[in-house]
């Protein structure tokens, strides 16, 4: 039969690392006391992450302090131990008693010190959620949800150049990512939506760049009745994909998009069929969409020349980024310049952001001439227009398409 992990009732140090790095001793913060002492917390995350683990007095300070060199390492860091043992409140000469211990000629964490940590007890956790998960769901949950109460952060997230932390933090990320995944799929099955969009909200708070978050979070949003806002949410987050790192929607979030677009209320008669297909947008703006909606549109139009004859253009906006520019800056001037396109297209015409430096624009009832004259005079009238051009211009009627 499990049980609970095993926690000392009353632990000499209660030790947070995940999220933000404390160490409590009888209520009192000992980092705070002694917030100046970097060297020595060091020292203590280092020992504290390694704990299984012994050193001797130069390997440590090998892979401490790589980038510094000293005449006698041994010395060195014999009186860091001395300041770690103040900071830790460790006056005894009992070696029961301290944190760390020098035993023949390796420095080493003492593992008979009651002492509770969180990363054990997140672990501890999830290990025997796994183990419950087939026989016991509604068990195996409870402790996966306790989990993902502890994650509140990267491990050490202080430790920002510290190399030896960085494969630690990976595993615990990896193991939160896991443990909600696993949370979200029994919820899944209990019908429990509310409680998988308020972990998956949480979960996006802590790790952003993580699509299974967002996607478990839609589709629950979609079985809640939420389309709307399920809408908005792939709206917002497939955009922030693209500005940040220049991803398009991966074929998970397409799968999910056109599911969404599946769950449109019956249409029941004519009142009910407009406000179905009235839009929030303005109706005074050109029409920014995706490039998978262009390219549908340009197949609408493309169909029409075909039918009618009518002529319409594309053209190629280039946008190659100004010398000088950080990244926010050039974000923030595509930025204007979307908004400037929309303002200044006219109502029927369409435009998409094509790749970080190219917007695509559709004008119906255009020749080419015409459309050069129009993007030049709407980049006229951009302020920031240096190093923006009209690239490529392109007519098409129905005897320049092939039939």
């Amino acid at each position: 039969m499990l049980t609970s992990p095993v926690i000392n009732e009353n632990p000499t140090f209660i030790i947070q690392t995940l999220g933000k790095f404390e160490v409590m001793k009888n209520g009192e913060s000992l980092v705070n006391s002694s917030a100046g002492s970097k060297k020595i917390w060091e020292l203590y995350k280092f020992m504290l992450t390694h704990r299984d683990r012994v050193f001797t007095p130069e390997s440590l300070m090998d892979q401490l302090w790589v980038t510094e060199s000293y005449s006698d390492p041994r010395s060195t860091l014999r009186r860091q131990m001395h300041r770690l043992r103040q900071a830790l409140l460790e006056s005894t000469d009992d070696d029961y008693l301290k944190t760390l211990i020098f035993s023949n000629g390796y420095y080493k964490w003492n593992d008979q010190l009651p002492i509770h940590i969180d990363v054990e007890s997140f672990e501890d956790l999830i290990k025997r959620g796994e183990a419950l998960m087939q026989n016991a769901p509604d068990l195996a949950l409870k402790d996966f949800l306790a989990a993902t109460q502890i994650y509140t952060g990267d491990y050490l997230p202080d430790c920002v150049d510290q190399h030896w932390v960085f494969s630690i933090r990976n595993h615990y990320r990896r193991l939160y990512l896991k443990t909600v995944m696993n949370a979200s799929e029994l919820l899944k099955a209990a019908r429990r939506y509310e409680e998988i969009i308020s972990l998956c909200r949480q979960a996006i708070i802590i790790d952003i760049y993580e699509e299974g978050f967002h996607l478990n979070l839609m589709e629950a949003l979609m079985h809640k009745g939420e389309q709307k806002e399920a809408l908005e949410h792939y709206e917002y987050i497939t955009g922030f994909y693209y500005h940040e790192m220049g991803l398009k929607p991966s074929p998970s979030m397409k799968a999910l998009y056109k599911k969404l677009l599946q769950t449109h209320q019956p249409l029941k008669n004519d009142s009910s069929l407009y406000e179905a297909l009235e839009s929030e947008l303005s109706l005074e703006n050109a029409f920014f969409c995706e490039t998978d909606t262009f390219k549908s549109i340009y197949e609408l139009e493309r169909r029409r020349s075909q039918r009618s004859g009518v002529t319409f253009s594309i053209g190629v906006l280039d946008a190659s980024k100004i010398d000088g520019y950080s990244q926010s800056q050039e974000d923030l001037r595509i930025s204007h310049l979307k908004q400037h396109l929309m303002e200044h297209l006219r109502k029927g015409d369409t435009f998409t952001r094509w790749n970080e430096s190219q917007f695509v624009v559709l004008l119906p009832g255009v020749d080419s001439d015409m459309m050069h004259k129009i993007l030049n005079r709407i980049l006229g009238t951009f302020a920031n227009n240096q190093s923006i051009s009209v690239s490529q211009v392109k007519e098409l009627s129905a005897s320049s398409i092939n039939l």
